[in-house]
């Protein structure tokens, strides 16, 4: 009975093939829709989960006062937390990030340097925190011993090719060797974590000349990462609210207070984003909610529309079921048909959405800037959701055809009498949330995608175009200006700059800032950023008092005093502050030029710098950071002063179409001067694109999903359309016998229809509005949501809809009216 019941559906569906792939390809697009978007979800939130006891696991992140949270913490911190949580912590680990040049002594390219910006010092227990998986050699003494080194694969494949790297040297800048005792496996890419080298702390106190045996003291250097592993049975957060309690006994009281240190569970570190001095970049868990939304939606929008087409194929066959019942069918073998036909539609569109999955998963992991599998087979809420949809759609949709026709008397349904088919209401408001979230997910996509080029597009403040920035890694102090001279020279090249901080992409750093007249506290938020001469003009920035850095004064400052015989005291700066930070200076009644300025750092009462000048330009404000963030008050230093060189990059302004050709020889009048360092380039403004490519990636995954549920919207309209056709069959050729014209039936038709995209259109605008401006907070320069969108939006949906309904009223309204009336 079931082969003939199957026998039966597949000839049906085959019987109505264009109604049926428009069913299938329904369901199976939002099953593929779902899949993609809940296994995006499940990949972001098992970050760090793979680790063993990964529960017990935390790292010790900091709130700082005015700027948040920071992921890192001093050195002080892990001996504060062995001193006084020692039995209560399993493991109590840091480590120091820093970046090198390395080449390979005994391997492959071995006169090459490659510089490695994921080298970690390490204390020994690492291995216990990260879950090395050793693939040649031992781990055994290296975070004990100094000048050893643990590579991952990837990077022994690239220094060493296919031999084995295990006893073999790495040179590090200065010709420092590095031994290599360890292969280890890559991380995976769902972990926070990302190294390429680990080496142990004890060589990182030998080269900066600490005692081997002695503690970190300080709570601003070195900079760490410091985890934690709790024991069994201990209160994670009883420890975490203790640090604070602690800190207090460990440096000033009232210093304390502004830097509150905490556990952070490892699980929770990727979703938590907006961390300064983050390992690596994380996610809003937001984001994935709105994302997993969007995919239950679509997948709720899929089912809708399948069961509309279904009920609508249905009442097409009444006068079947009436012959079947005639010839002695009953009703629990018509019953069953109809759920045969229902689940193995289904069935196809399970199998369609399963491959489309497959096909589509490269785009969709590429847009998404991941590599990562949906795991098909192998997760079982997956597995679960899959064979729920299947199920459930199946008898839904199986429900209208199988209990309600089948129990109607054949002679009403071979008379061709009227049927309504169920609840008209119910059906149009299915029509009316469908529309209402596809008009939803276009509008957000539009603001989204608006906000991306307004970023892109938008005045930064300065003249980012046509500029190559250079990392200049361990270049000597007197090699910086023999090697600008050197490019200076070159074809194409208009300025050099040496400077501390890329503008547009970095801030700065943030010491203590006082000026003259105005409390430290109404200045805390400032950052400091060292240039050279003339670096304002070559970036197009104003200067709207005084004048900025020039080689005709002396702005260096001079060397009065070395503080506990190695930090330097320095006196008559020139100083050069952006209007923000004047802005400061005037609202406390201040002068802003002759405004002496003090930049220090202090701990415990130990001054660690403290540079004194007098405020000698004042430049127009401009993005030192992205456009995310507000323009901070910054006070700039020379680059070359008395006590040492900020230089961290060179800033290369170029003229239009700098190619390939005129990059090689910038290489080489590199080399000539540094030969050791490889020349690090990129271009400014591809680097500033890149910090939106979170936001592009979020439009266009917007855009896509929103044209998507459209469709899927448009295809539960066509099943309405077609429904209401069938039942309106006589009605129609009465019209045409009577004189109505087409133009006038399908005016008729499509009214009713259209009325109610309009219900979902007022009902999407506001909801759109109220969510996308919460969006826009995050945004310190953000685009209007002005009328535009607003109209965008409902030109989009209404010429979907429209198209739609006005294609299956045309069909209704062309139909010959003798065959839907010759019954009468």
């Amino acid at each position: 009975m079931l082969k003939n019941y199957l026998k039966i559906a597949w000839r049906t569906l085959l019987r109505q093939r264009i109604f049926s792939l428009i069913n299938v390809l329904g369901l199976a697009i939002g099953l593929a829709c779902f899949l993609l978007l809940a296994s995006y979800v499940k990949f972001e939130q098992s970050y760090d989960s793979f680790q063993e006891d990964s529960d017990r696991i935390f790292r010790v992140s900091q709130q700082v006062r005015d700027f948040g949270n920071s992921a890192w913490a001093g050195g002080a911190v892990a001996p504060m937390l062995r001193k006084e949580f020692g039995e209560q912590l399993e493991e109590i680990v840091s480590l120091i990030q820093i970046n090198t040049y390395l080449k390979s002594v005994d391997g492959i390219n071995p006169e090459e340097s490659f510089r490695e910006d994921y080298f970690f010092y390490a204390e020994p227990g690492f291995e216990n925190i990260s879950g090395l998986k050793v693939l040649q050699g031992s781990l055994k003494g290296v975070f004990d011993d100094p000048f050893t080194l643990v590579l991952t694969r990837s990077k022994a494949k690239h220094y060493f090719g296919d031999e084995n790297p295990v006893g073999k040297v790495l040179l590090a800048t200065g010709d420092i060797a590095f031994e290599v005792k360890a292969v280890v496996e890559d991380l995976p890419a769902n972990t926070h974590m990302k190294f390429d080298f680990l080496s142990s702390v004890s060589t990182f106190k030998n080269l900066n000349n600490f005692p081997q045996n002695a503690d970190f003291g300080s709570f601003w250097w070195p900079q760490t990462f410091t985890y934690v592993k709790v024991k069994e049975g201990q209160n994670a957060q009883a420890i975490s609210d203790r640090i604070p309690e602690i800190n207090g006994n460990y440096r000033d009281p009232e210093e304390a207070k502004n830097y509150q240190y905490y556990l952070q569970p490892i699980q929770s570190i990727h979703l938590q984003s907006g961390f300064g001095g983050e390992w690596t970049p994380g996610v809003d868990q937001k984001t994935l909610w709105i994302f997993l939304s969007i995919g239950g939606f679509v997948l709720l929008l899929a089912c809708i529309n399948f069961i509309n087409l279904a009920t609508a194929r249905a009442i097409r066959r009444m006068k079947e079921i009436g012959v079947r019942k005639v010839n002695g069918a009953k009703r629990g073998q018509l019953m069953a048909q109809f759920l045969a036909e229902a689940f193995l539609t289904n069935a196809f569109a399970l199998v369609l959405g399963l491959i489309l999955v497959g096909l589509a998963q490269p785009i969709f992991t590429s847009m998404l800037g991941l590599s990562f599998e949906v795991p098909l087979f192998s997760d079982s809420s997956l597995i679960g959701i899959v064979l729920a949809v299947w199920i459930i759609s199946s008898l839904l949709a199986g429900v209208f055809p199988a209990f309600y026709l089948s129990g109607l008397r054949p002679d009403v349904i071979l008379k061709n009498s009227q049927i309504s088919g169920g609840k008209a209401f119910l059906r149009k408001s299915l029509v009316v949330f469908q529309f209402a979230l596809s008009s939803l997910l276009v509008f957000c996509a539009g603001v989204a995608y608006m906000q991306h080029t307004f970023l892109r597009t938008s005045d930064m403040g300065f003249d980012h175009q046509g500029l190559l920035t250079v990392k200049l890694g361990n270049a000597a102090k007197a090699q910086i200006e023999p090697l600008k001279s050197s490019l200076e020279q070159q074809s194409g090249v208009i300025s050099v700059n040496a400077i501390s901080n890329a503008p547009g992409l970095e801030g700065g750093w943030n010491p203590s800032v006082a000026f003259r007249g105005v409390e430290i506290e109404e200045a805390f938020s400032i950052y400091v950023q060292y240039v050279d001469e003339f670096y304002f003009e070559n970036l197009g920035v104003e200067v709207i008092a005084g004048r900025e850095f020039s080689l005709d004064f002396q702005d260096q400052g001079e060397v009065t005093e070395m503080m506990r015989g190695q930090f330097p005291k320095m006196e008559n700066l020139s100083v050069v502050v952006n209007e923000s930070a004047a802005a400061i200076i005037a609202q406390a009644g201040q002068e802003t030029l002759g405004n002496a300025v003090r930049v220090y750092t202090e701990e415990n009462g130990n001054l660690f710098s403290d540079y004194n000048g007098n405020i000698v330009g004042v430049v127009e404000d401009y993005h030192t950071q992205d456009l995310k963030t507000t323009i901070k008050p910054t006070v700039f230093l020379p680059v070359k002063n008395a006590a040492f060189d900020g230089s961290n990059i060179l800033l290369i302004r170029t003229g239009n179409g700098f190619d390939e050709a005129q990059i090689t020889h910038l290489k080489n009048a590199w080399n000539q001067i540094i030969p050791g360092i490889p020349f690090d380039y990129s271009f400014l403004d591809e680097r500033i694109a890149q910090n939106y490519a979170q936001e592009a990636r979020t439009g266009n995954l917007l855009g896509a999903f929103a044209i998507l549920t459209l469709l899927i919207s448009c295809l539960g309209l066509l099943g309405l359309s077609i429904f209401t056709a069938e039942t309106k069959r006589k009605e129609i050729g009465i019209r045409k016998v009577l004189g109505a014209s087409v133009q006038g039936i399908i005016s008729q038709l499509s009214k009713e229809f259209i009325y109610p995209v309009i219900l979902a259109l007022l009902i999407a605008f506001p909801l759109g509005f109220y969510l996308m401006s919460q969006w826009l907070e995050q945004f310190a320069t953000k685009v209007n949501i002005s009328i535009g969108f607003f109209l965008a939006t409902g030109m989009t949906s209404l010429v979907f809809a429209w198209l739609t309904v006005t294609w299956q009223s045309w069909k209704a309204a062309t139909s010959n009216p003798v065959k839907s009336i010759k019954s009468e």
